[in-house]
């Protein structure tokens, strides 16, 4: 036999082999996808128990746990503004039982730290963002400010003396009020608390004078009288106050912060389970129930496709990391 010959026999039994590995290869991803899931999923949210982005979470795996008749368990790792949930996430085997709550601390930490273990560009499988929060604008019942140009007006007339408060530097709800400071020209001086709750404390005990806080906070309190809203920070009115108008509305043109929820799996999941997982998440999102539950913790549902979500997130991120550089705040 030639050598030409011998050499075309090689490749030949070498392209049969390759072809029967990758045919092997599918039909195991595509039983997976047909036997998933069979044992418990989890979902990783790098935020402590109690709020929002728990209660949340919660409510959306006990609605997929039934659907999927598997049980959905929540494992809370908070600290280090979610980069140590993150890590535990994007590091999990990419085998579909591990999901990742991610939300606007993971769109910012980027550019307030040196050190993050993850890029939200390489480092997940997007599944969906799910639903949004509105903020609000909220001042002490004491300024006699009905409006937001009235505002904007009363901080102008008293440069350096409106305080806002905030739940901590570089956190979502400083970052939202200098965007408005810098979008009106209101000279407002931030005071940065250890918690969102003890800016909300020091609000109503006229501390400061001005918070950004989301639907959920803010609506009791201006319901009792507590504080006032002036304005909602989405590009349209909140179904929850649709008597505010919107940043955007009140001359802050392009005015938009959300806290916003989502899901991502690790990176290298297959794309069979991540679709499977959408399927029954968009299924979920779209039942009476759960609408239900997710309105009573003030959110708004969104149902968006992996590539959307994905464009979102990177969106997201050069938003915030042009904030930053603006107020000028140092990596740490």
């Amino acid at each position: 036999m030639s050598k030409r010959l011998v050499c075309a026999v090689m490749r030949s039994r070498l392209l049969s082999t390759l072809v029967m590995l990758s045919l092997g290869a599918g039909a195991a991803v595509a039983g997976a996808a047909d036997t998933y899931p069979s044992r418990p999923l989890r979902i990783v949210a790098p935020y402590g128990a109690g709020g929002s982005y728990d209660l949340i979470a919660r409510i959306i795996g006990q609605k997929l746990g039934e659907q999927m008749g598997q049980q959905v368990v929540i494992d809370n790792r908070p600290g280090a503004t979610g980069r140590i949930g993150m890590e535990v996430g994007v590091k999990s085997t990419p085998d579909g039982y591990t999901l990742i709550t991610i939300g606007s601390s993971q769109t910012i930490a980027p550019s307030v730290h040196v050190k993050v273990p993850y890029d939200l560009s390489r480092s997940i499988a997007p599944l969906m963002l799910f639903a949004t929060i509105t903020n609000t604008l909220v001042v002490h019942p004491s300024i006699p400010a009905q409006s937001v140009s009235e505002f904007v007006a009363l901080a102008k007339a008293k440069p350096g003396k409106i305080l806002f408060g905030s739940g901590g530097t570089g956190g979502i709800t400083h970052l939202a009020g200098e965007l408005f400071g810098s979008m009106t020209g209101a000279p407002i001086v931030h005071v940065p608390y250890k918690a969102g709750v003890l800016a909300t404390n020091a609000l109503m005990g006229n501390e400061v004078q001005m918070n950004i806080l989301n639907m959920l906070s803010a609506l009791p309190n201006i319901q009792s009288g507590r504080i006032k809203g002036l304005a909602v920070t989405g590009l349209k009115r909140s179904s929850y106050l649709p008597s505010l108008p919107t940043l955007d509305e009140s001359g802050a043109k392009g005015y938009e912060i959300l806290e916003f929820h989502s899901l991502a799996l690790p990176a290298g999941t297959p794309r069979a389970i991540v679709m499977r997982l959408h399927g029954e998440l968009e299924k979920a999102l779209r039942s009476d129930d759960l609408k239900k539950r997710l309105a009573q913790q003030a959110a708004e549902i969104v149902i968006t496709s992996p590539e959307q979500f994905a464009a979102f997130l990177v969106a997201e991120q050069a938003k915030y990391a042009k904030i930053v550089k603006a107020i000028g705040i140092k990596p740490d």
